[in-house]
């Protein structure tokens, strides 16, 4: 094992939903029991940082939130880019598991894919799956940046010893419009679903859903917020909490 713990980024998903009121849902997705990473739990959408987060092209995504200030909120992390370099795996990994794409058109204004786009996107995840393209080459085809800037640094786990060593993991929180949809993927999340908070947490107390403590200590600090911008706006302001197993 390595005393240098491995690089990982989390996104929480935070929306409203219409069937519980303003009280905000999160997006939760259950691993596969061969995950490398908290293996059958639920777990907000994330993985390991990949060698292509941090490559020029994938760098050049972020044009409305920079690798400066990137590092300003994440400043234990050194050099600048590699900092920037989480908020890109956040939404990479995002993508990957539950086809949710946070991005904006070249003018800056935030994209909201209809039919067509979604239907080209399950392509491209497909063939990123595939190995015949691969996250920055997709956006570049599809002419989108990335919403980096939409993304809230807030928490820093350290999670659960494997095989591999110690995964130290970030936890950003973004806020989605109610009509936003994943898409499950079975070659990574078994299952996913949108939860209340508090609903999470009851299930995890009867033993319904498995999760790790720091994916409980997240729920519990949400639970308590009566809407997904308020949980946001709250949480903006708050410096970053480090999370123990």
């Amino acid at each position: 094992m390595t005393d240098t713990p491995q690089e990982a980024a989390r996104l929480v998903l935070i929306r409203h939903a219409s069937s519980a009121g303003t009280t905000p849902e999160v997006l939760l997705v259950r691993r596969y029991a061969n995950a490398a990473c908290v293996p059958e739990m639920y777990a907000f959408p994330g993985g390991p940082l990949d060698s292509s987060d941090t490559i020029p092209s994938a760098l050049a995504l972020s044009r409305t939130f920079t690798a400066a200030e990137a590092t300003f909120r994440l400043h234990d992390v050194e050099p600048a880019f590699y900092a920037l370099s989480l908020w890109i795996a956040a939404l990479r990994h995002t993508f990957e598991q539950t086809g949710i794409l946070l991005a904006r058109y070249g003018d800056g204004r935030l994209w909201q894919a209809d039919a067509h786009d979604i239907c080209r996107l399950v392509q491209e995840r497909r063939a990123m799956q595939q190995g015949r393209t691969n996250f920055p080459n997709m956006m570049h085809d599809l002419e989108r940046a990335l919403a980096t800037d939409l993304l809230i640094y807030f928490a820093h786990g350290i999670m659960p010893e494997t095989s591999s060593g110690r995964v130290s993991t970030r936890f950003f929180l973004a806020c989605v419009p109610s009509s936003v949809s994943a898409v499950p993927d079975q070659h990574d999340g078994v299952e996913q679903f949108w939860v209340t908070p508090e609903e999470a947490i009851q299930r995890h107390g009867h033993g319904t859903l498995l999760m790790t403590t720091v994916t409980a200590n997240i729920l519990q600090r949400l639970r308590s917020f009566p809407s997904a911008m308020g949980a946001l706006e709250h949480i903006r302001r708050q410096p970053v909490e480090t999370l123990l197993p």
